[in-house]
């Protein structure tokens, strides 16, 4: 594909826009013919030469000149958009002034036995013909204008593309969420601990553990199926997650907030902070025999959201790459974020002498 076909996402568009000079040009020479047979007026086929086949060759060949221009300037401030576009359909009009006389002496001296118009002539009739420069700077706006409509058409089924896409991560993220509390190893580890607390009389614990099962799924359930949430609600089903756990690992495991408090009415995905926990309890937590830790740091910083998830344990694997071994879930959320940001956020991880920290930076949403 061309660069200007690439741009628009629009196969075949330089075959088209030969059809739509053509279509032109045809449709010139008709309306001419019919207004000769009403005024009862011989026509000279030859004339179309002169009029409309060279004046529309001329279009079509400075046609790629418009769309070169556009590729340049179509992300640049409308103001300059449109300065920068005002002069150069000015030099549009000339240039198609002088090529299209150009062109058709050329089409007379190779079809006709002589040239209806000489050099001289035709440097002659310019300062009589001026005003065509005018009609050629309005079909460079037309041109022009059809450009940006297609652009426009094409970012929107890009943005509705992307929000299908993403709406189906939502979904993708939620049933995943869902999955890891239902999963049965981990209901098997709760309601085994459970049972444990109940033999040793601990009734008390055991029904905390209960309720905060019957909190997460409740919390998880009646969460909105949208893109963004405000932290403090990401924080408040990640709470209700660790109680589980902290009292299932009971002494062995110590869980350590560090929130700014500040940052908590801002937007960050749905479904975010959930995953990057579980990995880190698949991954380190649950592999190490003795004291195990937990970090969650939250803050702002530059203009973005910093998360940190730390866990203590075994360090990454030799030859570790982020890109060829993130695990599925690590993988989902990635790719998610490039969905929603784009270029614009970071996922870090940094293996320490005591553990793992996975750090994701978030341009701040406030909406």
């Amino acid at each position: 594909m061309t660069g200007i076909e690439r741009t628009l996402q629009l196969k075949n568009f330089l075959v088209y826009n030969f059809v739509f000079w053509v279509v032109l040009c045809l449709w010139d020479i008709i309306k001419t013919f019919a207004l000769s047979i009403n005024f009862d007026t011989a026509y000279q086929f030859s004339n179309i030469i002169r009029w409309p086949v060279s004046n529309y060759i001329a279009y079509w060949i400075l046609s790629y000149l418009i769309f070169d221009l556009y590729q340049h300037t179509r992300n640049r401030e409308k103001r300059t958009f449109f300065i920068y576009h005002l002069l150069a359909s000015i030099l549009f009009g000339i240039i198609h002034k002088f090529l299209s006389a150009t062109i058709g002496l050329l089409l007379e001296r190779l079809f006709l036995e002589m040239e209806t118009k000489t050099w001289k002539e035709l440097l002659l009739l310019l300062d009589k013909t001026y005003f065509e420069i005018l009609g050629s700077m309005f079909i460079y706006w037309l041109v022009l204008i059809i450009l940006i409509g297609l652009d426009y058409y094409r970012r929107f089924n890009d943005q509705n593309t992307r929000r299908l896409e993403l709406e189906g991560e939502l979904g993708k993220a939620q049933l995943k969420s869902m999955k890891m509390q239902m999963n049965p190893h981990f209901l098997f580890n709760a309601f085994n601990t459970i049972a444990m607390m109940v033999r040793q009389k601990k009734n008390e614990e055991a029904v905390d553990m209960i309720g905060g099962l019957s909190d997460m799924f409740r919390l998880s359930l009646n969460k909105e199926l949208k893109q963004f949430v405000h932290l403090e609600d990401e924080v408040e089903l990640l709470e209700k997650y660790l109680s589980i756990e902290s009292l299932r690992y009971q002494d062995r495991l110590e869980i350590t907030w560090d929130i700014d408090k500040a940052v908590l009415k801002y937007n960050v995905p749905n479904f975010l902070l959930q995953p990057i926990v579980e990995n880190a309890f698949k991954h380190g937590i649950s592999k190490t025999l003795g004291k195990a830790e937990l970090r969650i740091a939250i803050k702002e910083e530059q203009n973005h959201i910093r998360i940190e998830v730390f866990n203590s344990g075994s360090g990454l694997p030799m030859n570790w790459e982020l890109q060829k071994d993130k695990g599925i879930g690590l993988a989902n959320t990635i790719e998610r974020m490039l969905k929603l940001y784009k270029e614009s956020f970071r996922f870090i991880m940094e293996e320490h002498n005591d553990g793992v920290s996975v750090i994701l930076k978030l341009p701040i949403n406030k909406k």
